[in-house]
């Protein structure tokens, strides 16, 4: 009796690891992703329009993507501008402050693609984010027909979870001790 209960068992494991190993996405099937990466820079003119509120006034494209800015016009009529190294950082950091919200301002338009990289996964400029409808429509005629035009496509394998990137959808588990 008990050799009977013990092949139970053994059969109700290997009944579960093939139904797991048959619903975890072992697929045939290779599904492919565009990756769209600007191939050119930015230069996103930022201006305050109430205190530490920022809208996006232009957007101009330059050759390359790492001289990327952003040029920030404050309301007491003074100006900062930012490289694409320090959005990254601040963006990784949370956007604190009134330098944080330019930088979100910045984010919301046609620079968000700098900050994110492939510009097939990322949303589209919106056009409260700009100044004006006239901002947004200019801009999105000249900068964004251009970056778009003249981005790099390819396409890779899609990681099996659907989700893109390396990590996508985990979380991150620090462990302490020895």
């Amino acid at each position: 009796m008990k050799n009977l209960s013990i092949l139970k068992y053994a059969f109700y494991a290997v009944f579960a690891f093939a139904f797991l190993y048959n619903c975890g996405g072992s697929s045939s099937e290779v599904e492919y992703e565009e990756v769209v990466l600007p191939t050119e820079g930015l230069i996103t003119i930022v201006k305050e329009v109430e205190p530490e509120q920022f809208k996006i006034e232009d957007e101009v494209t330059i050759p390359n993507t790492e001289e990327s800015l952003i040029v920030a016009n404050y309301l007491d009529e003074t100006s900062d501008t930012f490289t694409l190294a320090e959005a990254r950082l601040m963006e990784a950091n949370g956007y604190p402050g009134r330098s944080g919200s330019v930088m979100q301002a910045a984010s919301y338009g046609f620079f968000g693609y700098m900050m994110m990289r492939n510009m097939s996964s990322a949303r589209r400029p919106q056009q409260g984010a700009y100044t004006s409808k006239s901002a947004y429509d200019k801009t999105s005629q000249t900068a964004g027909q251009k970056l778009n035009q003249s981005a790099s496509r390819t396409r890779r394998v899609k990681p099996s979870s659907g989700k893109s990137g390396y990590g996508s959808g985990s979380k991150s588990t620090r462990s302490f001790g020895g």
